[in-house]
């Protein structure tokens, strides 16, 4: 009889255990080939390293992490069928990644439908947080671009004329019209205002006009790729500039292997690189830079920190949720997402009431002698800037 007990008990004693290893299922999407496949590989990176951290740690309650990882291919189509098969067969928590909004802002939409939080690693389209979606956060936002751009064309350059030229992307798009109005409303001319295509490959036209029109500083809103081009068919042409400034990939330490010499004195923007981050968090970006190091064989890039601080924001979330004792589910994760205030390498991350991260901030880097050093803001400067190049 006792034994009897004994075996009809078993499946009540097994599914204890077995029920708290169930893994917690995220579904991560970025460009793993592709045009974006450079930026998505890193934010990808990023996200994975936060996870295998939290998983050697224990998992959330004891229960893994899961992470399910999609190749939008650097095509929206892609990215809304990896998010409709990562919410309805696999049933995620929550969905996190992203680079550029013409690829998150379908996956947003997904999102917002089928009530599961997604977290965007990089996106700056204003309308995106301006629609009321409950579902929808990110890591990033365009006005910090636009008060970091702009303040060092009028504080340290002062010139008479700036020309922009722009990706037709919607961030790039709405940055380029926001310096334009910073810049008029500073007295300074824009002659030059062009946007093109992502991927072009002859920039010949549009730098020519930079050219005839006297523009003294070049506000490049494109990506890594377009950069090196731009760079490169300005070199050729024997087209000169007192300040080239790129919004987006600049930062990338992969432009001085990539231009050699031609990268001395070139402007970006950064969040975080190593060697660059917020103050009071060096000890936490060490230790990242010291776990990619050892994960991956190389130094990070940027991009790698946004999907490691989201990756761990969504953490946060999970185990807020997993404390109440409440399900994990996407609505839950949600309200957790919505309430969360966590340090990360990259600054605080927290989210106002539209999903906008609350202390999201860039500097001005400018490559002098081969190393990316902060010139921008004043109070983040590592060393003066070098203006107007030579």
């Amino acid at each position: 009889m006792r034994r009897l007990a004994l075996i009809l008990a078993l499946p009540a004693l097994l599914a204890g255990p077995m029920e708290a290893a169930e893994p917690i299922l995220l579904g991560a999407i970025n460009s793993r080939t592709g045009i974006r496949a450079a930026e998505g590989t890193a934010v990808q990176q990023g996200i994975g390293l936060a996870i295998e951290e939290a998983n050697a740690r224990g998992g959330v309650g004891g229960r893994p992490i899961r992470l399910i990882e999609r190749d939008d291919e650097g095509k929206p189509e892609r990215a809304i069928a990896a998010a409709e098969e990562l919410t309805a067969r696999h049933r995620v928590a929550a969905l996190v990644g992203g680079y550029v909004d013409s690829l998150v802002a379908p996956v947003s939409e997904v999102a917002e439908r089928t009530r599961t939080p997604y977290l965007a690693t990089a996106s700056l389209d204003e309308r995106l947080t301006a629609r009321g979606y409950r579902h929808f956060f990110r890591v990033s936002s365009l006005e910090s671009y636009v008060r970091v751009t702009v303040g060092i064309v009028r504080e340290v350059f002062r010139p008479q004329r700036v020309a922009i030229l722009h990706s037709t992307t919607p961030g790039a798009s709405q940055l380029a019209r926001r310096q334009r109005e910073g810049l008029l409303a500073a007295g300074i001319a824009v002659p030059v205002f062009e946007p093109f295509t992502p991927g072009l490959a002859d920039f010949s036209p549009l730098l020519a006009r930079v050219r005839d029109r006297g523009a003294e500083v070049l506000l490049s809103d494109t990506f890594f790729a377009d950069h090196l081009l731009i760079v490169r068919q300005m070199a050729g042409a024997g087209i000169r500039v007192k300040a080239f400034l790129g919004a987006f990939g600049l930062e990338f330490p992969a432009v001085v292997g990539e231009l050699g010499a031609a990268s001395e004195e070139l402007f970006g923007t950064t969040a975080w690189q190593p060697g660059v981050f917020v103050p009071g968090d060096e000890d936490r970006s060490r230790a990242f830079a010291r776990a990619f190091r050892a994960r991956f064989g190389r130094d990070p890039i940027p991009l790698a920190m946004h999907g490691y601080a989201a990756a761990t924001a969504l953490l946060a979330a999970l185990e807020a949720v997993v404390a109440r004792g409440e399900p994990v589910s996407g609505p839950a994760v949600r309200d957790a997402l919505a309430r969360v205030d966590v340090e990360t390498p990259l600054g605080r991350v927290a989210f106002d009431g539209r999903g906008d991260p609350r202390f999201y901030e860039r500097a001005v880097v400018q490559i002098q002698d081969g190393r990316h050093v902060v010139v921008y803001p004043p109070p983040r400067a590592q060393a003066p800037p070098r203006y107007p190049a030579p």
